[in-house]
């Protein structure tokens, strides 16, 4: 696995913490009441930022051998980063309402708006964490397997 450069590595670091914040700052601000509503958007807009500066670090880090496995967990990964993008268009669909006004126009609309994107971040988050977490542990142990043959 071609390992990133310093700068590289940095920018994946604050990428992830920025999910962390920005994730954190949607449920604790919404949590909080409707005083909170800057809380929210600027908390949306923090977790977009770490969430494309952390797919596409994790995206420029390669792997060059061989080994089959790994390249279909890289292809893997590359799914869950684009769920940590979408999760991104969903948290900021959720709390800015950019496409709402077009979609309910009727109760159908609106019904459809609430359930296919109110608040659907989470899964979208959800399914990312879980790919990249597994990904990450499978990807560690088949290089760590690699280097002792």
């Amino acid at each position: 696995m071609r390992q990133l450069e310093k700068w590289q590595s940095v920018t994946l670091a604050i990428g992830a913490l920025f999910m962390v914040l920005g994730a954190g700052g949607v449920v604790f601000g919404s949590a909080i009441g409707a005083s909170s509503l800057v809380i929210v958007k600027v908390a949306s807009i923090v977790f977009a930022l770490g969430a494309v500066a952390f797919a596409a670090m994790q995206m420029a880090q390669t792997y060059e051998g061989n080994n089959f496995v790994i390249r279909r967990l890289r292809r893997i990964m590359v799914i869950g980063d684009v769920c940590f993008i979408i999760a991104a268009l969903l948290m900021i669909e959720s709390n800015f309402r950019i496409l709402f006004p077009y979609m309910a126009t009727t109760i159908e609309g609106y019904t459809s708006w609430v359930k296919y994107v109110y608040n659907n971040w989470v899964v979208a988050l959800l399914i990312a964490a879980i790919i990249e977490m597994y990904t990450t542990h499978r990807i560690a142990h088949e290089l760590n397997k690699e280097e002792k043959e």
